[in-house]
């Protein structure tokens, strides 16, 4: 019930900014529904409580002012990432309905579409690569609190990297061809494939310390982590981009992805961890000019109508990075 109070203020505080009892309420209940999440994340996942766990695991920040140190949409995407982990094997032994979220790739979809019609779904990555090996990029700003992100950040950031190496390695069916194209006995054994997947990595990184993570990670890691990143949201801003060209076909193409459109732009901040977030924290200019760039792709694609939270918060978050790095005389134009 807090988690519902509190984000029928966050609503509120967004359509009425000049009344500031909604902004403070949904403040006070945040602290109350992070509270009680937390108390029972300590707690051991059971079948009776990790679905209501999993619809619960979401937040939303929406204080005014360029604080991605206090931003609670990424601090506490990493807890979704191990309720996750954790949740999984229940979900697949007891059949719950979450094991669709299995099956649901949204890159996947939209790199195929533009495939299809000969686009690159990579485009992107080359130049924003350019600009993290460019010296007058390689500037951060300051954080008005300190913030550590060392812990569960790069805790979740090895389960995902742990994931993506054991999929990798298995030559794991494509989860975005799995349930159209197999029978119900295949489907059921791909399913404890990925369980055995999840139960091994969850298991090692448990067995191994990764809560003492370095505070500043290497510089090959963080570059790593950057273009990991951007190779995954790269179709979301080619998307974009196609979207001000005034070709019919292309727009009537676009709007066919847009549920798989809106699916990668709401997952993006579950992507957020380990070295990437950290850059983020520090306010990496880098880290900066693509989440300007992303803020501005989903500005574009999402429909207002339907998804008018997220495009008030991606105006306004754009808005507050290009100041910043206007204060900074950094360029946030592509070379494409």
């Amino acid at each position: 019930m807090s988690a519902i109070l509190c984000l029928a203020a966050m609503h509120l505080a967004i359509l009425y900014p000049q009344n500031t009892k909604y902004s403070h309420a949904s403040m006070q209940l945040m602290a109350k529904t992070v509270q009680l999440f937390r108390k029972n994340l300590a707690r051991s996942l059971t079948k009776d409580h990790c679905e209501a766990l999993m619809v619960g695991a979401r937040s939303a920040d929406s204080v005014p002012g360029l604080d991605l140190a206090q931003d609670q949409l990424f601090l506490l995407s990493p807890g979704i990432i191990q309720v996750w982990f954790q949740a999984m094997p229940i979900f697949i032994d007891e059949g719950s309905v979450f094991t669709q979220i299995i099956h649901q790739n949204p890159r996947f979809h939209i790199e195929n579409a533009l495939l299809r019609t000969g686009e690159d779904p990579a485009r992107f990555v080359e130049p924003f690569m350019s600009i993290w090996d460019d010296l007058r990029h390689q500037s951060r700003g300051g954080t008005t609190v300190e913030t550590d992100v060392g812990g569960p950040t790069f805790y979740a950031w090895h389960l995902l990297f742990g994931l993506e190496v054991k999929l990798s390695c298995r030559s794991s069916i494509s989860c975005a061809e799995t349930s159209a194209s197999m029978s119900g006995v295949d489907e059921r054994k791909n399913l404890e494939h990925i369980k055995e997947i999840v139960t091994e990595v969850t298991t090692a990184c448990s067995l191994t310390d990764v809560s003492d993570a370095p505070v500043d990670p290497s510089p090959q890691s963080a570059r790593s982590s950057f273009e990991n990143i951007i190779r995954r949201m790269s179709p979301l801003l080619y998307c974009a981009s196609l979207k001000s060209t005034s070709n019919a076909a292309i727009h009537s193409s676009i709007m066919s992805l847009e549920a798989n459109i809106e699916q990668l732009f709401y997952g993006f901040p579950i992507l957020c961890c380990g070295p990437f977030a950290k850059l983020m924290v520090d306010g990496d200019s880098r880290a900066l000019i693509f989440l300007c760039h992303f803020y501005r792709a989903a500005r574009t694609l999402l429909t207002p109508e339907r998804c008018w939270w997220a495009c008030v918060r991606s105006r306004a978050m754009e808005e507050l990075i290009l100041e910043e790095l206007k204060y900074r005389e950094v360029d946030v134009s592509l070379n494409i």
